[in-house]
């Protein structure tokens, strides 16, 4: 499995574990905010710079000093299958196939398409792509909405982010990081959860400009590149008493988070489209908990669920559309669910034999 950050994203992982119910699993990944000399992970190879994450242009100039040490790792262990997580996993992994005379198969995993904010570098990354998918073997789209984008001979199967049965079968714990401090939460009739990594400065500061003289409270659970920056802008703002920043959390809390949430914030920013194309786990996370997500009106998701009375949907670059959005929102009646349940683990046989039969492993 290859991964160009470290840790391993959580669908990658998810994917780990599935695969290792039937075969011998290792991981090569990328750390880019810090050197990893140690990891106390079986079957698991870290290269490790510090040249940070959120620069795409930065990323693709050090990707060669990443292949070498991919194919060294190749080179030791021999891998039949590469399991590349992500595009530029894509391009290492065509490459090694090809010095090893096509002998090792590819799946790869799409979980998002290629984009970065130069025009010709956007094109030519596609171009580059669509080239080593011609060397790969089994597609998996991330959401339903990839495949058309793609050529039609791809030998492919549609994966969305499903929760886990873990997640759902848990009892309602209080995390050992939600403190007598929070119980405010409780007082308050409305808040809004951004739940996962930090991340989209520029929406994070519209929210928070949309919460300002209400009585929302906004509350964050996770990390990311972006959370000491959005700390600032909510001291500056003086907007300490509506935003709680919790911290990194578990799988097993998200039970609990769900729970203390009322609007759960899943609108990302449509200038990138692969938030357009995109299916969030929060898509699926919300229809099963019954909680009220808020979706970019411009995106995939908003036109199936555009006659939903229980989804929020609106422009996540204007302020003023979100607190009238948010302001306005009535609950009516019962939750009314907008997608089937179903776990990763329902449909983790699927993708199993659908590997064995086609790529003959």
């Amino acid at each position: 499995m290859v991964d160009t950050t470290f840790p391993i994203n959580t669908r990658t992982e998810r994917f780990r574990e599935s695969l290792q119910k039937k075969y011998n699993v290792f991981v090569c990944a990328w750390s880019r905010d810090k050197v990893v000399e140690h990891v106390d992970l079986f079957n698991y190879f870290i290269y490790s710079s510090h040249i940070g994450y959120g620069n795409q242009l930065k990323k693709l100039i050090h990707l060669p000093f990443f292949f070498f040490f991919l194919l060294r790792v190749s080179i030791r262990v021999r891998p039949s299958v590469i399991f590349a997580s992500h595009w530029d996993s894509l391009i290492c992994s065509t490459l090694i196939k090809l010095l090893f005379g096509g002998r090792i198969k590819i799946v790869y995993d799409c979980l998002d398409m290629p984009t970065i904010g130069n025009g010709f570098l956007h094109k030519l990354l596609v171009w580059i792509e669509h080239l080593c998918l011609r060397f790969t073997d089994l597609t998996i789209f991330a959401s339903r909405h990839f495949k058309d984008l793609y050529p039609e001979y791809l030998k492919c199967i549609i994966f969305e982010n499903y929760p886990s049965k873990s997640v759902w079968a848990s009892q309602v714990v209080v995390p050992s990081w939600f403190d007598s401090r929070n119980f405010e939460l409780y007082k308050c009739e409305r808040n809004i959860s951004w739940i996962g990594v930090v991340r989209y400065l520029d929406i994070l500061e519209n929210i928070l400009e949309a919460i300002l003289n209400t009585d929302y409270m906004f509350c964050v659970f996770g990390d990311g590149p972006d959370l000491n920056a959005l700390k600032e802008i909510v001291k500056n703002k003086n907007l300490d008493n509506q935003v709680v920043f919790f911290g990194r959390y578990s799988s097993s809390d998200l039970k609990f988070i769900y729970s203390i949430s009322d609007l759960v914030w899943a609108a990302y920013p449509t200038k990138d489209f692969n938030a357009i194309y995109a299916i969030s786990n929060k898509y699926f996370e919300c229809s099963y908990f019954n909680k009220v997500p808020i979706i970019s009106k411009g995106t995939k998701m908003a036109d199936a669920l555009h006659e939903s009375p229980n989804v929020i949907l609106l422009d996540e670059y204007s302020v003023e559309d979100i607190k009238s959005k948010i302001l306005s929102f009535k609950v009516s009646g019962n939750f009314q669910k907008y997608e089937p349940d179903v776990t990763w683990e329902e449909r983790e046989d699927e993708l199993l034999s659908y590997m064995q039969d086609n790529l003959c492993i």
